[in-house]
């Protein structure tokens, strides 16, 4: 009984949706109102748009760069870019900071410095944030943007760390203003 009962409930609840869905979504009829044109104004015209999603592989490269999932997981990504936009760690560090964000991590970087072939990145404050999800994510965190910048920038032979243009000293990591944490 009471599954008839919701059969017919289901059965008038769809045929009241089918009649308010038809009736809003009805043009109105220039025989019964004369004030309505069959012609459709500009506002009504649809223009035709063309979407290409073909992209001429001449003037596009791919660089790859790691990323860190919440867990402290390293994995591999990669973007599109074309071949005018210049390679360097600012751009490859946008990509990892964007790929942190995506995990709900944040992460600030304050300064990207590349001096003597050693490209030093300074961090904020919210470094501890990540240092206080303990040591595997932070160390993490660390080797992606180090392997990041090593493996798409030539002219760097190490990357270094800095936390507001100090020496790097977290909970989990202690390293020298100038020292190298991940070389060539």
């Amino acid at each position: 009984m009471k599954k008839r009962i919701c059969r017919l409930i289901l059965v008038i609840v769809t045929a009241l949706f089918c009649t308010f869905s038809t009736a809003c979504t009805k043009k109105p009829d220039p025989a019964i109102d004369p004030d309505v044109s069959l012609t459709p104004t500009q506002d009504e015209k649809e223009e035709p748009t063309v979407t290409s999603y073909v992209v001429d592989n001449s003037e596009v490269s791919k660089i790859g760069y790691y990323i860190v999932d919440a867990s402290g997981k390293i994995k591999s990504a990669s973007s599109l870019i074309t071949n005018t936009t210049a390679v360097t760690p600012k751009l490859i560090l946008g990509y990892f900071l964007d790929s942190l964000e995506d995990e709900s991590i944040a992460l600030n970087i304050t300064g990207v410095e590349v001096e003597n072939d050693v490209c030093v990145i300074d961090f904020d404050d919210s470094i501890y944030d990540i240092a206080s999800m303990g040591k595997k994510v932070e160390n993490a965190v660390l080797d992606a943007a180090a392997q990041s910048i090593l493996d798409n920038i030539d002219e760097v032979d190490g990357v270094g760390f800095s936390i507001n243009g100090k020496a790097y000293e977290t909970a989990n990591n202690k390293f020298s203003l100038k020292a190298v944490y991940m070389g060539k």
